[in-house]
């Protein structure tokens, strides 16, 4: 696995914690624990995709635009990308 795989893996692990306990705490919405859980892994999603578009570029449309230029489609396409 190389560096750019490594940092979206992270991304995707912190993404899906995330998400997961965003449904946890729809029916349990004081729990102390979840609520913690939740905001470290807010914060290491933010510090994961920060490393990842310094390094690589936009991950969605929306991180690419400027106003100025669409940089979105400066970067290889998934299909571009060695295998």
């Amino acid at each position: 696995m190389n560096e750019r795989e490594r940092l979206l893996r992270e991304v995707q692990i912190h993404c899906f914690a995330c998400r997961d306990v965003m449904l946890y705490l729809d029916s349990h919405p004081t729990c102390q624990n979840a609520l913690a859980y939740f905001s470290n892994h807010r914060q290491l999603l933010e510090d994961a995709v920060t490393r990842y578009q310094q390094q690589y570029g936009p991950l969605t449309a929306a991180d690419g635009a400027q106003t100025d230029s669409w940089t979105w489609i400066n970067d290889p396409w998934p299909w571009e990308l060695e295998a």
